[in-house]
């Protein structure tokens, strides 16, 4: 569980599950790994090295993350309108 003030001013926190604030963005490669099952089951995703992705609910910003547990962002994107 992981606190972000994102640069609006708005705490961010992870610790409620399910939560609206957290996102997992899987390359087409990893889900092509998975493809030869009839389902894909969470486990099977938990240790892949994709990306994790906060979303501010409060100005949109996004924050990228592409390392697990990693506490500072490598890109956070601000939406134009």
């Amino acid at each position: 569980m992981a606190h972000l003030i994102c640069r609006c001013g708005n705490d961010m926190w992870n610790g409620k599950s399910p939560n609206d604030i957290e996102f997992w963005v899987y390359s087409d490669k990893t889900m092509d790994s998975l493809s030869f099952e009839d389902s894909i089951p969470f486990l099977s995703l938990c240790n892949k090295d994709d990306y994790n992705v906060w979303r501010c609910p409060e100005c949109g910003r996004l924050y990228v993350f592409d390392e697990k547990g990693c506490v500072k962002s490598k890109y956070v994107y601000k939406p134009e309108e």
